[in-house]
């Protein structure tokens, strides 16, 4: 074998060397869809945004009060740390995937349900409080542990979703593209509700306007 041979060996085996190295410390999608859940469930959101933008994921698109709710820190770590997870399934192509995965949490609709009850009730005793009628703060403080004390329930009821994640490659990893469906199984349901309520109130709306 002549040197000029036996270097271009040496450097067609240290190329496929490296190649196969960079190849090994690419995460798989399915690990970066757990990597992802597991720091949203634990409230580690620095490793989070790795992997999703946490202004995507809570967007939920409305101005109300409601909304309010779930930016607010302790009550989205509450949500959030309910969730549960199983990976179904992985599929690659080229600089996208897709990873089904059964998410469990909280089901935010009966949470909501029993809330607005509670919160209307409040604002109808308040109504007929005469010298002692709450400020907007107080009442806001109020609806607020409302809603952190039926989150913090033992018996509450979960939602299953199956829902196919999709994922586009960013360097070596992969960062999930928050669509509605996820953002809807993470968050137990709650784009659905809000969905229901806005729905609600429209058609509330449009009746009695046509009353009018």
């Amino acid at each position: 074998m002549t040197k000029k041979s036996f270097k271009f060996m040496v450097f067609v085996f240290l190329l496929n060397f490296v190649l196969t190295s960079c190849t090994l410390f690419i995460e798989k999608p399915e690990q970066a869809v757990i990597n992802a859940l597991n720091a949203l469930k634990s409230s580690d959101w620095e490793t989070a945004r790795k992997y999703v933008e946490d202004s995507e994921l809570l967007d939920t698109s409305s101005d109300s009060e409601n909304d309010n709710l779930i930016q607010d820190e302790e009550s989205i770590n509450l949500i959030l740390n309910k969730l549960s997870f199983k990976v179904i399934s992985s599929a690659k192509k080229g600089n996208t995937a897709t990873v089904k995965t059964e998410i469990t949490n909280t089901d935010m609709s009966a949470i909501m349900g029993e809330y607005l009850l509670r919160g209307l009730a409040i604002a109808f005793q308040n109504s007929f409080a005469g010298e002692n009628e709450k400020s907007e703060e107080e009442k806001n403080a109020e609806t607020k542990q409302i809603f952190i004390d039926l989150l913090n329930r033992e018996d509450n009821k979960t939602r299953v979703s199956t829902v196919d994640i999709k994922l586009s490659r960013h360097e070596n990893s992969w960062k999930i593209d928050v669509d509605e469906e996820f953002q809807d199984a993470v968050l137990g349901g709650l784009v659905t509700v809000k969905k229901d309520l806005e729905k609600s109130f429209n058609s509330w709306q449009e009746s009695s306007d046509s009353n009018d």
